[in-house]
């Protein structure tokens, strides 16, 4: 039997800062359009036809509440079958429902993840500090802003990029975010505007960062069995891999990324990417911090270390590059915390099915969606997916 894994139905919404939905509610909008879409009901563990498991993603330190992702398991129809969490970003949970595919274990896997920063706004830094080692950095008062305005000078002082170069990327995705109604921040903006904008810490203003916002994404996978029953567009996990940097600042060169080298190369090999310059033909990268998208063209063996802004700049990014990146607008344009990789992974699945609107791009056959997350960048994970020929 063959272990090919593909994710055959995917909905994602997207709210701003504003509370709108309970944790449930959001869940619910994202499960019933896969329910919908794919016929499947919710169905004991000892049935055949339904889901076999769920996996749900929810970020607990950053819920307001106790247990909060327990309140999902009813709407996630978790009940009577095998259920499992992931405290971590909904792009770590389509990995795990891969592998269980990939195993033999289930045929199917529905991945539900929910995050809402409208909950933990207010304390951001604090909880985001307890993530630094508790007798260097913790004292300091660090998060993940200032470990990020740490990471960019750095880079910037080591390959001589300029604060005009690295304010392009918000003035590429959000111009791109226009064509994405699920956008929480878009517009035509200048270099002036994004170096004009409310500094948060230098050089990183608001205009270079994520706005917070309230989303839920859910994703079906199945094995190629299944999937050919439940979809005439499945899109084919080809290859995947992550990897984790040191714990301690201190020990890590923040101007390059090894870990995100080492992930992506044994990705492109399980996926049979000789060369990602002309085997890939769209990427969606982690831009929590707009200067992340140049190091992450750099750490994928796009092009060299430091060549990431003239890359940049010769226009192969851009949507009419030869390899577009961050159509969708990027996480620049807004999503929570717990599905800034997730909502890569999805605008690729719409890409590849055709189904992306105005962004839409042609003859795509094979994308990349890329996961940043920790404090600089410490943990990275690369998916490549494709559709058949």
């Amino acid at each position: 039997m063959s272990n090919r894994v593909a994710i055959v139905s995917m909905a994602q919404v997207n709210y701003s800062e504003k509370r709108a939905y309970s944790p449930e509610e959001l869940a619910y909008r994202a499960i019933r359009p896969v329910l919908q879409e794919t016929g499947l009901r919710f169905l004991p563990a000892y049935e055949k036809g339904g889901i076999d498991a769920s996996l749900i993603c929810h970020e607990h330190s950053r819920i307001a509440r106790p247990f909060s992702a327990s309140l999902i398991v009813d709407v996630a129809g978790a009940n009577l079958r095998p259920d499992e969490k992931v405290d971590q970003d909904g792009a770590v949970g389509v990995l795990e429902a891969f592998w269980q595919i990939a195993s033999g274990e289930f045929e199917t896997v529905l991945v539900v993840a929910v995050g809402q920063d409208s909950t933990a706004a207010s304390g951001g830094n604090a909880i985001e500090n307890k993530v630094f080692d508790p007798f260097f950095c913790r004292p300091l008062g660090l998060d993940n802003v200032q470990a990020a305005a740490l990471q960019v000078q750095r880079y910037a002082h080591k390959y001589g990029i300029t604060p005009e170069q690295l304010a392009a990327i918000s003035v590429k995705n959000l111009g791109n975010a226009r064509n994405n109604p699920l956008a929480l921040r878009e517009g035509d903006f200048s270099i002036a505007d994004v170096l004009g904008a409310r500094m948060l810490a230098d050089p990183i203003t608001t205009l270079q960062s994520r706005p917070q916002g309230d989303s839920a994404i859910v994703m079906l996978l199945a094995n190629e069995q299944r999937a050919r029953q439940l979809t005439d567009k499945p899109v084919w996990i080809k290859g995947l891999a992550n990897c984790c940097d040191g714990y301690f600042l201190g020990d890590r060169d923040l101007a390059d990324s090894e870990v995100l080298t080492m992930a992506a190369k044994k990705a492109y090999r399980m996926a049979g990417i000789d060369n990602p310059r002309t085997d890939i033909d769209l990427l969606e990268v982690t831009d929590e911090f707009a200067y992340q998208e140049l190091m992450a063209y750099e750490g994928l063996g796009l092009c060299a270390a430091g060549e990431g802004p003239r890359w940049l700049e010769s226009g192969v990014s851009g949507h009419d590059g030869l390899q577009p990146v961050n159509l969708s607008g990027g996480a620049l344009s807004g999503t929570s915390h717990t599905t800034i990789g997730m909502a890569r992974v999805a605008e690729i699945v719409l890409q590849l099915r055709g189904e992306a609107g105005k962004r839409q791009v042609g003859r795509a056959r094979t994308g990349l969606a890329h996961l940043a997350s920790g404090p600089a960048g410490q943990f990275h994970q690369v998916m490549i997916l494709g559709v058949n020929p």
